[in-house]
């Protein structure tokens, strides 16, 4: 069990820090995004996002990088974006999600933010959006199916649908009215407004906050259902070639 008092911020550094030491002046820059970044991380269960930009990134730099990858376990880095400069603006029209994302919620850490200024092309945007709903209609009812059996199985897949969701609902929202949610709770909100769903039931979801009463895994899947259906519809819409 983690420390309340564990700072994902310092952590973050301290994960830097240790590149540092090994790569030098390498590393181009460092950018801390996900839950640390927007004010939502759980001390009990979230890890800590950073993105680490180097001037190159091929073999040779990859292990000399993993003489840090003890310390950023033990930061709770543990799935760490390593990208060059080359293949993050290479990549914009690629991963054009996760890069708002990163863009609209993040902390600078090391060097020139990459982020900030970042493009995001609508287009390749709505396209992704689409791919990654597909995937999770796929995938949704055969993570409940192997995952729900138990209390801490059902909490598991929560979790899991919950951030792919609020995701994909967040690129949506900022196709469809112009702004990324600051946090899942805002997320919930706007989607249960805005696509007529249940909004006490995806608050639950999205920010695993069930409030006075605990809602039902049973209650929560048809509400992701419910979510994942409109996200498409809305998605489909948007395409101007359907």
């Amino acid at each position: 069990m983690w420390s309340r008092k564990f700072d994902p911020e310092k952590a973050a550094h301290e994960a830097v820090l240790a590149v540092r030491r090994v790569i030098g002046d390498r590393l181009s820059a460092a950018t801390l995004y996900g839950s640390a970044a927007s004010g939502e991380f759980r001390p009990a269960h979230s890890d800590v996002n950073v993105a680490f930009v180097f001037t190159v990134l091929g073999a040779r730099e990859l292990e000399t990088i993993r003489k840090a990858h003890r310390e950023w376990e033990k930061q709770r880095v543990v799935r760490p974006l390593l990208l060059s400069t080359d293949s993050l603006e290479r990549s914009r029209d690629t991963f054009p999600l996760e890069y708002l994302l990163i863009r609209e919620r993040h902390v600078t850490l090391y060097g020139e933010d990459p982020f900030a200024a970042i493009a995001v092309d609508r287009a390749a945007l709505r396209s992704q959006v689409e791919r990654v709903l597909r995937a999770q209609e796929l995938g949704l009812a055969v993570s409940y199916v192997s995952l729900a059996s138990t209390p801490a199985g059902a909490r598991r897949w929560a979790a899991q649908a919950a951030s792919a969701l609020a995701a994909s609902a967040s690129g949506l929202l900022y196709l469809t009215e112009g702004a990324v949610p600051a946090t899942r709770k805002e997320t919930a909100e706007r989607s249960a407004a805005r696509f007529g769903v249940d909004s006490v039931v995806l608050s639950a979801l999205l920010t695993r906050e069930s409030g006075p009463a605990v809602v039902p895994a049973t209650q929560l899947l048809e509400s992701a259902q419910a979510l994942l259906a409109r996200l498409l519809e809305e998605t489909e819409r948007l395409d101007g070639s359907r």
